[in-house]
């Protein structure tokens, strides 16, 4: 995952590439982004108060591909918390939610392989089944948690591709004992 930090304290640039950020800077890197000798291939931005007014010179750019920094992702953060801020972006996904319970996530690319694609997988799963609901179902009825099946259907598609994948649920559900096995053939 890389990682940008844009913010105009040179100690906090350095700070943050220390910490994991891919490139760090300010105005000139703005400027770069603007030009487009900066490539654009960063897949998380990080930014301080300080240097929000001149990113609008490059919202057309990051905000079509959902880089733009937002405080209710906890992406523009103060100089002394942007290292913690990068160790944490590091290992975050982002997903959605629907009013009827869908979620959706963004798991991997296709260049990943296999192993990567069920490792992530995994790792998502584990976390939706850890953060549970206090309410679920029709008319949102408070339930009994312990055996509780949040998952109804589960598909698997590609992001500019046609049609799905059905997964099997017993494969991808953390409390099934078939949890992540390796289909026999």
């Amino acid at each position: 995952m890389s990682i940008i930090v844009f913010t105009e304290d040179e100690e906090t640039a350095t700070a943050a590439m220390a910490a994991g950020a891919t490139v760090a800077g300010g105005s000139d890197l703005i400027q770069q982004i603007q030009d487009g000798t900066q490539p654009v291939t960063f897949n998380r931005v990080i930014a301080t108060p300080d240097v929000m007014p001149s990113l609008s010179k490059v919202a057309r750019i990051l905000g079509p591909r959902g880089l733009m920094p937002n405080a209710k992702l906890n992406t523009i953060q103060p100089s002394d918390k942007i290292i913690d801020a990068v160790k944490e972006t590091a290992g975050v996904v982002q997903y959605r939610t629907e009013n009827n319970g869908i979620i959706q996530a963004g798991i991997g690319k296709g260049s990943f392989d296999s192993d990567a694609l069920l490792e992530n997988i995994r790792a998502f799963m584990n976390e939706i089944q850890s953060i549970k609901p206090e309410s679920f179902g029709k008319g949102k009825k408070k339930a009994s948690m312990k055996n509780a099946k949040f998952y109804l259907k589960a598909h698997l598609t590609a992001a500019q591709g046609k049609g799905s994948t059905n997964i099997n649920l017993a494969t991808i559900d953390p409390t099934s004992p078939f949890f992540m096995d390796k289909p026999t053939a």
